[in-house]
């Protein structure tokens, strides 16, 4: 394994590890709410132009632009969370299990212009249920945006989990 690869396989093994801790018992559309105003907040303090966008059984629950978001970023949330919720991993993941050996976008029959293994895309997985929704943030680059929907998640759910090394 080469310096890139074991990298992306540390990378993976963090993102698998957020994955594993940021599992509410319970989520709605109230707590998409109180989750959207965190992850505003967040975005907010990073100055930059994002979009954020939540999910929860297919309908949009909460969706905002902070600073001068382009419409770029609502293409790059949908293609982002399509991939996630088919395959109920983060978008982050799907892209570092892809340049680690795994599957590619082609093995799931995803077309590259609806789907892509790009960080920002974070599911809602309910420990008892499996993935609901997912937390989407779209502008900063791929493993900030990754990032941002975990720390809004570890916020709202009041835990801690490993950070990724985005700075």
């Amino acid at each position: 394994m080469n310096a890139s690869q074991e990298h992306h396989q540390r990378l993976l093994d963090l993102v698998k590890q957020q994955e594993a801790a940021l599992q509410p018992d319970h989520f709605d559309a109230g707590d998409a709410w109180r989750l959207g105003l965190i992850l505003r907040d967040l975005a907010l303090e990073t100055g930059a132009d994002i979009a954020v966008h939540i999910s929860l059984f297919g309908a949009q629950v909460f969706h905002c632009g902070i600073g001068q978001p382009k419409p770029n970023f609502d293409r790059w949330i949908a293609r982002k969370q399509r991939g996630t919720l088919e395959c109920w991993k983060s978008s982050l993941r799907l892209k570092l299990e892809s340049l680690t050996g795994g599957d590619q976008l082609a093995d799931h029959g995803f077309d590259p212009a609806d789907v892509v293994f790009c960080g920002g895309c974070f599911p809602l997985r309910l420990k008892s249920l499996g993935v609901v929704g997912a937390v989407t943030v779209s502008g900063l680059s791929d493993l900030q945006d990754h990032q941002l929907a975990v720390d809004a998640l570890a916020q709202y759910m009041q835990t801690a989990v490993p950070k990724l090394p985005v700075g």
